[in-house]
């Protein structure tokens, strides 16, 4: 499934190896320093991405994570999907058969596609701010719809409700 995949796979990062020489076995000389252990990359998913206390929150409103909503974003041609074609997560928690849902997602982005989707979000009312090391676009607010955060940082782009869960969501991913 699409929301299992490592961080290698999902953001482009060069994952952690050791070199030929490093696996060559033991140094004849007694001063080499010995080879420095290297991290595994973490699994990033959809249920890794939250901090646990937000996983129980959902859990304990009975709100089930969505296996289906990355593609169903794709498939209806929403603007989150672009979270997907370009490698990333969108995730969804939500209560069965309702309109109860939090989403949120994050991937790589150029830096031609951030200018376009900058315009797109202006165009549609929001408004940038910054943020951390970045620019924070808040969304218009509205009865009908939740009110979207968007920030661009570095070469990553974010999606959620709120300031505070793109900043659980980079603090998570190892990219804040």
């Amino acid at each position: 499934m699409f929301t299992t995949l490592a961080v290698a796979a999902s953001l482009g990062l060069a994952a952690c190896a050791q070199s030929p020489a490093d696996s060559a076995g033991p140094s004849a000389s007694p001063t080499s320093p010995s080879p420095t252990p290297t991290a595994t990359p973490v699994a990033l998913g959809c249920d890794t991405l939250l901090d646990q206390a937000s996983i129980d929150d959902f859990t304990g409103r009975e709100y089930r994570l969505s296996d289906d909503f990355a593609q169903r974003a794709v498939d209806q041609g929403r603007p989150e999907a672009a979270f997907v074609t370009n490698g990333g997560l969108l995730c969804q928690w939500g209560y069965p058969q309702s309109d109860a849902t939090e989403y949120y997602g994050l991937s790589e982005l150029s830096a031609d596609n951030t200018a376009t989707i900058e315009a797109r979000l202006v165009s549609e009312g929001f408004v940038a701010e910054p943020h951390g090391d970045g620019d924070l676009y808040v969304g218009p607010k509205s009865d009908d719809r939740p009110q979207l955060f968007y920030l661009f940082a570095g070469d990553h782009w974010y999606i959620g409700f709120s300031a505070a869960r793109i900043d659980e969501i980079r603090r998570n991913a190892g990219l804040s």
